[in-house]
């Protein structure tokens, strides 16, 4: 780390403007940006109803297999005592075998609907719209939660647990969101990187489309101190801040690693600790004064 000293009275700081703030430790959890896409609830409501339709044609061929079975045990019975003829027999015979080819259709049926539904949505986002009174699927019905599709970056081998999601206006708060499953979703229009469904921990105000999230790149945030972008100078491509040391003299300090973390701010870590006085407005000005005492005079050998 290069520092360079310069000395500056206070009238001439007054008059350049220069401004100062202290600053103080902080923590930050750099985060990737990528974007998720909210679910569209319809089709899985869709599937939900065939699935349950399915299910009550089951339970209504099980309901006739039973009585089928208790007239062919009775026919059996009067055929015994010679009270039924064969052919009537027979007859209750094929209803029975009608029966049983029934329930088995409608277990496909229903077998069928399931798997369609995995396949599409993964198993457990089905498990919560093909079970009678999943508390997942009575929020996100109710509208208390939502889910997003989000797109995993390609730098980034595995989900993470948790995202922050927020509407791309930024007039909401942000959203906490927990991984679901990934999404086995086919013709998804927008391929950014592996679908994944989040599960945000309350709804969005609105229903935004498509938000902003942003994915934790690690586990424990990094110590160090936030600064506004109009406290770095430039020169010869390298960026520097000014510190007060004392009422009239200032240290320039370089900066080689910053963080941006949005259009006002970089996180610093290293260089700058807590309690240094920064200034903020005027850097040019001392980058200016500072070299400007390094130019040599002209000598007038007349």
């Amino acid at each position: 780390m290069t520092e360079h000293n310069l000395a500056i009275e206070k009238s001439i700081q007054r008059v350049s403007g220069i401004t100062t703030i202290k600053l103080h430790n902080t923590f930050f959890n750099p985060k990737i940006e990528t974007f998720a896409s909210l679910v569209d609830l319809v089709p899985l409501l869709q599937a939900r109803a065939n699935y349950f339709k399915a299910s009550a044609e089951q339970q209504t061929a099980l309901l006739q297999l039973e009585q089928a079975q208790r007239n062919m045990l009775l026919a059996q019975n009067l055929q015994h005592e010679n009270a039924l003829s064969t052919r009537k027999l027979r007859e209750q015979k094929n209803l029975l075998d009608i029966a049983k080819v029934n329930v088995q259709t409608t277990q496909y049926q229903s077998a069928t609907l399931r798997l369609q539904s995995e396949a599409q949505w993964g198993k457990t986002v089905s498990h919560w719209f093909l079970s009678d009174q999943d508390p997942h699927f009575l929020n996100l019905s109710q509208g208390q939660q939502q889910l997003y599709l989000l797109y995993l970056p390609t730098q980034l081998a595995t989900p993470p647990t948790t995202v922050t999601l927020q509407n791309a206006n930024q007039n909401e708060s942000e959203q906490s969101a927990q991984l679901i499953s990934y999404a086995p979703i086919s013709g998804i229009s927008q391929q950014a990187g592996t679908p994944y469904f989040y599960l945000t921990d309350s709804a969005f105000d609105g229903h935004h489309r498509r938000v902003k999230a942003q994915i934790p790149t690690q586990e424990t945030p990094l110590s160090g101190v936030i600064i506004p972008a109009s406290a770095l100078v430039w020169h010869l491509g390298q960026a520097f801040v000014y510190t007060q040391i004392d009422d009239q003299h200032f240290k320039r300090m370089q900066i080689d690693q910053k963080k941006l973390i949005n259009s006002g701010n970089y996180f610093i870590q290293q260089a700058l600790q807590q309690d240094d006085i920064l200034v903020i407005n005027g850097v040019q000005m001392l980058l200016s004064e500072e070299f400007r005492g390094q130019i040599p005079a002209n000598d007038d050998d007349d």
